[in-house]
């Protein structure tokens, strides 16, 4: 009964524990304040800096510079720090964009007005700003009243819920502790003389189960009241019940993310098409036979998948195969143009022996029908024993092997497919003619975020799946593609529309589903802002509403921050 007690008591005060790190920060207009959980901070920037100093726990001030447009970090300035006109000295370099002070005078609790004088490189500024430091000994809040609880409850249900379950848990062991009764089997009467050890009372538990049982409650409320206590730890990326997202410096350093100015400005408007790579006609070839046959592969085996290939190359050998009726009519015909060629040779040496009594066009007639007989007769030959070469139409890679040693094959059967992967196509579909009638440019994105600048090739003439078809070509190196991989095409118009461009990456999902930006209104601060965007290319879309002038957008590492809970 006691541990329920004190694990009661433990809830009630676990969602008052976070209050203890709060502060009255410096107030930027309309702008909240930072977490409770977050340790003492004040920020300040210009066109040029921006610079968030964090009190630690043991009162040294950390500093964090970046440019203020892009949240680039700034290492290697001078930062000097003046305290309510008192002179703390320069900061040192703690890290990469991290600096230093450590001062008596940050001991003193209060607002306390600072001022940074910062030089990094040729740039110079002043950067004021208000830090509230708390008291050393400063006591824990009070308990909060019984009308708040249900409201606290609602804000932060889950060390509530927490706290019911490990209540749930203790309650499950205690009634699993609990005795029962089980009626004896065999009842056995000690002898007289034994000595009978005390008996317990029926309804007494088991003091061992008791035990353990207590053990293990207090071993959950060591390990789970903490996490409670604790659920959001300090200076922690967490969103914040206005919607926004807290994000300290040193998770921004890790998460890599950079910003920009949204500068209105009027793109190309582009056309959203479906495509697949295709092989350049000009650098590919398809391997077929001319006639039905056996394969044999050449010296050295077929060529294997990704082989490079030299145009003329041979790749195989094709047997042709013959009936036996046709094969007996060859033979034959091979047989009787030997017998010829034998009789035309004795009479071209016979008459070559009557030189000057014998015509010398007879003799010149002779030597060519002779000539003419072993013509017919080698054309003959590689029907019954010879073998056809298949060789490489254009140098390339082999991408498609239909081979194997002895496969007969018939006549324009497909063998090999040669693919140039430094000459390939995109090959898109229009199901609007029109919408791409003029053509100023072109790109792709591949599944995997691969982009892909395209040149125009030209479009048919004959509709295909009801749409036009429009060739592109790659230009310079894209490694890792396929033909046949699917590809989202961005065609560009002379047509021009006014608005935001920024990086692809800029635009997430948010849970709903629609597309969001996130604004950075302060240095910790960012603030989701559903927009309206169209695709430029594959590396940068064009927001059209939801951004106003002059807004710091996050550039990169946008999708990290939306992941934070």
């Amino acid at each position: 009964m006691l541990i329920r007690f004190l694990l009661l008591v433990t809830l009630l005060a676990a969602p008052g524990l976070r209050p203890a790190f709060s502060h009255e920060g410096h107030s930027h207009g309309d702008e909240p304040a930072p977490p409770a959980a977050a340790a003492p901070r004040a920020e300040a920037h210009s066109d040029l800096f921006e610079i968030v100093a964090v009190l630690g726990p043991d009162r040294r001030l950390w500093l964090y510079l970046d440019r203020h447009a892009t949240s680039e970090p700034i290492d290697g300035a001078t930062v000097q720090v003046t305290l309510d006109g008192e002179d703390l000295g320069t900061a040192t370099r703690a890290g990469e964009a991290i600096y230093l002070l450590a001062n008596r005078a940050l001991e003193r609790p209060g607002p306390r007005n600072l001022v940074f004088a910062i030089t990094a490189g040729e740039d110079m500024d002043l950067l004021p700003a208000t830090l509230q430091i708390p008291a050393a000994g400063a006591a824990l809040p009070a308990a909060p009243a019984s009308s708040d609880l249900l409201s606290m409850a609602l804000r932060e249900p889950t060390p509530w819920a927490a706290g019911l379950a490990l209540l749930l848990l203790d309650a499950a062991i205690g009634r699993a502790a609990a005795p029962r009764l089980l009626p004896p089997l065999v009842v056995v009467e000690p002898p007289a003389s034994a000595t009978r050890p005390p008996a317990l009372p029926a309804s007494a538990p088991d003091p061992w189960r008791v035990a353990a049982a207590r053990a293990v409650v207090a071993l959950l409320a060591v390990l789970l009241v903490p996490m409670i206590a604790w659920a959001q730890p300090m200076d922690a990326p967490r969103r914040q019940p206005d919607g926004s997202i807290f994000v300290p410096k040193p998770s921004q350093r890790l998460l890599g993310l950079r910003t920009g100015l949204a500068e209105p400005r009027e793109a190309s408007v582009a056309v959203h098409l479906t495509g697949q790579v295709v092989a350049d006609p000009n650098a590919s070839g398809r391997v077929q036979a001319s006639e039905a046959g056996r394969i044999e592969p050449p010296e050295g085996g077929f060529p294997v998948l990704g082989q490079r290939v030299a145009q003329g190359e041979v790749l195989g050998f094709v047997v042709p195969i013959m009936a036996a009726q046709d094969r007996v009519g060859v033979r034959a015909s091979i047989a009787e143009l030997d017998a010829l060629i034998v009789i035309g040779e004795a009479r071209l040496r016979r008459l070559t022996a009557l030189t000057g009594t014998v015509a010398a066009r007879e003799i010149s007639d002779a030597r060519a029908d002779l000539e003419g007989l072993r013509q017919r007769r080698a054309a003959n030959l590689p029907a019954v024993t010879g073998r056809e070469p298949i060789v490489a139409p254009s140098a390339g890679l082999i991408s498609v092997v239909r081979v194997a040693a002895g496969q007969v094959i018939q006549a324009q059967e497909p063998l090999f497919d040669i693919v140039d992967s430094a000459r390939l196509w995109v090959e898109a579909i229009a199901f609007g003619p029109a919408a791409v009638a003029e053509i100023s440019g072109a790109s792709a994105v591949t599944a995997g975020g691969q982009a892909l600048r395209l040149g125009f090739v030209g479009r048919g003439m004959t509709l295909r799946q009801q749409g036009l078809p429009l060739h592109f070509r790659i230009e310079g190196t894209a490694p890792g593609l396929a033909v046949g991989q699917p590809v989202s095409v961005l065609v560009e118009t002379p047509r021009r529309a006014a608005g935001i461009v920024l990086p692809a990456e800029a635009v997430v999902r948010n849970p709903e589903g629609g597309q969001v930006v996130y604004e950075m209104p302060s240095a910790e601060r960012f603030l989701p802002r559903p927009v309206r965007v169209q695709s430029l290319d594959g590396r940068r879309v064009l927001v059209t509403a939801g951004l106003e002038r002059g807004a710091r957008v996050v550039t990169s590492g946008a999708g990290l921050i939306a992941q934070v809970r």
